[in-house]
This record gives structure tokens, sequence and C-alpha cells, in this order.
């Protein structure tokens, strides 16, 4: 009896084995993906990875010359800025695998240039080098036309906001391998951890898809409202883990005269004027008549530097060593 058993369910998986495979095959059919650099890969896994239809993110390496690991790339980028070598470095990038029954290339790629900054050659914020350099990897001709296509229609956009030239990388994909383990997921294994991106601010135009996920169109200052003398202006992004932390540490303690107000947009309060586009967040920008004459660009969390760069300035003489006065502060708080 148990013998009939194990052969009819041999006879039952032959029998079903076929449409499984038929199954798994047709879910295959409806997934594709592509190979996106968008700076430090950890920021573009979590920002991509909310974007409806896409199903899986992987950081990875690709593109490069070297062998692929995160040591391997990082000493090779110190070696070719010292000119000891010219061997090509590989792209942090991210596999994005998305469904075609829920979404569409075009739709992943506007993602892909409204959450970082496109124009920055070879970095991307605070993070400086070729690895973290702007690039499409694409898999057929097909691909290569979509980016092609919308790099150009987004260049448009970001000419008319005063953006500069997007020097993203388009080519076929070349090489491509997984990064380690720990870079997989990483902010959601660890909230708390850097992510530089914040986009431009400039949404893609004249398509339903830029509003999938678009950057903040929060409005920006008004220049008129400010103190045209001398004005600090904070330029946050969400979900900015550093942001919160300059709050934290310098904005709710904040004594100076020198007046200071946050926005989350990415362009200067109406009418004065950015000496260049931001390139990280918090920027902290100090406007005297409506024009920037200095930045603190990416606070990290030390305070000692931002205090130093502030009293640099001499931003009125009563505003001189705040950082020595917010010490003395707390020292006599302690004491009760």
């Amino acid at each position: 009896m148990k013998n009939r058993c194990n052969t009819l369910l041999t006879l039952t998986l032959l029998i079903l084995a076929p449409f499984q495979i038929a199954q798994a095959n047709s879910q295959q059919d409806h997934l594709e993906s592509i190979i996106l650099g968008m700076g430090c890969f950890w920021g573009a896994e979590k920002r991509m990875s909310a974007l409806p239809g896409v199903v899986d993110v992987e950081s990875g390496y690709a593109n490069g010359e070297i062998e692929a690991s995160y040591r391997k790339i990082l000493s090779h980028e110190s070696l070719r800025k010292l000119g000891l070598s010219d061997k090509r470095n590989h792209t942090e990038v991210v596999k994005v695998t998305f469904d075609t029954n829920r979404t569409s290339l075009e739709a992943v790629l506007i993602g892909f240039w409204q959450n970082h900054d496109p124009t920055q050659g070879d970095r991307q914020g605070n993070d400086v080098g070729s690895n973290y350099r702007s690039a499409i990897y694409t898999h057929n001709d097909d691909q290569t036309a979509t980016a092609v296509k919308t790099r150009d229609i987004y260049q448009q956009a970001l000419l008319a906001k005063k953006f500069g030239r997007i020097t993203t990388e388009i080519a076929p994909l070349t090489n491509y391998s997984a990064a380690e383990t720990y870079h997989q997921d990483y902010l959601v294994k660890n909230p708390n951890g850097y992510c530089g991106l914040g986009g431009t601010g400039v949404i893609y135009p004249d398509s339903q898809e830029s509003r999938l996920q678009p950057p903040s169109t929060t409005a920006m200052l008004d220049g008129a409202k400010l103190d045209p003398q001398q004005q600090l202006v904070v330029f946050e992004a969400e979900e900015c883990i550093f942001c919160q932390q300059f709050k934290a540490d310098i904005l709710d303690h904040w004594q100076a005269e020198v007046e200071i107000a946050s926005t989350l947009s990415r362009q200067p309060p109406a009418g004065w004027k950015l000496q260049k586009s931001l390139i990280a967040t918090p920027t902290i920008v100090l406007f005297e008549q409506g024009n920037e004459v200095s930045r603190f660009t990416g606070y990290n969390g030390n305070m000692n530097r931002f205090w130093q760069w502030f009293d640099s300035q001499r931003m009125r003489p009563e505003a001189s060593h705040i950082a020595g006065k917010m010490e003395a502060g707390r020292a006599k708080n302690s004491l009760f």
C-alpha cells in the first residue's frame, strides 16, 4: 500500500511539474531589471525600493576593471586620485527589478532622475569619487533608448531651474557583482545610517509617472520676509537623519542674533541667489543682501566644525564665539 501511495505521489508530481514550471516562467516574463548608479547605494536602495511596481533592489558594483569588493574599490579610488592607476573603477549601483504589469521602465527612470542630482559628475553629496558617479547601465537597445529619452526630457527641466548639464553615464552593462551582505537593506537594518540623497527638487515634466515618488515641492522661502542684511538658511531634505540631528544639536538651542530659517526647497529664497547648486543636506548658507557669501555643506554631527565655520564668518560681533557661550551655559546647568 505504501509503495502504491508513493507511486501515485510521484505520478502526480510529474503531471503537475510542467504547469508549475510554466507558471514560474510566466511570472518571470513580467520582470525586468536595470542597473542604476545614484551615489552611495544605501540611500539609492531605499529610494528605489519605495517605487510602485519595484519588486527587488540589490546593492552592487558595475562596469569596473578591478576586483569588485568594497575595500578594493575604495583603495583603488585613492590610487586613481594619486595618479597611480588609470584602471576604471566600479560604480556603486543598485539592481532594480520591477514588474512590467505594474509599472514601466520610464516610471522607474523618472524615480531615478528625481531622487538624486545627476549633474554632479564624480560625486553625490558628500561622497566624492568616480565610484559614486551617476550611471544607467542597460541590458539592451530599448533600455538605452528610454534612458536617453528620459535624460533629455529631464535635462530641459533642470536647465529651466538653473541647474547644469547631466553627467549621468549611459552605457551597456559589461559586468555586475552583488555587494557584500552587510550592504544589503542597510538602512532597514540601520535606520540612522547615512543617506546622502536629496535630489534636485525638480519634477520630471509632463508625465503622470512623475507623481510616483515626487521630490519635495515645498515653496521656496520669501526673501522679502527675511533679513536682507544677513540671513542664514538651512536647506534640508525629507528623511534626512543629519537634518534632524542638526536641528537637535544646533537649531533647538539657537542663541545668535543673526536669524536662521529652514526650508525643504532646493531653491534659494525668492529674489535671492545661490552661488552654485546644492550637493548635500543639510547645507547652511549665509546670505548678505540676497546673495550667497558662504556655505557649510553636509553637517554630520560635528558641532565644533560647524561653530568654527560660523565664527569665521563674523556674523555680527555679538554673535561671535557662540559655541563657548553654549558650553558655559550647559556647564552651569549641569551643576543644578
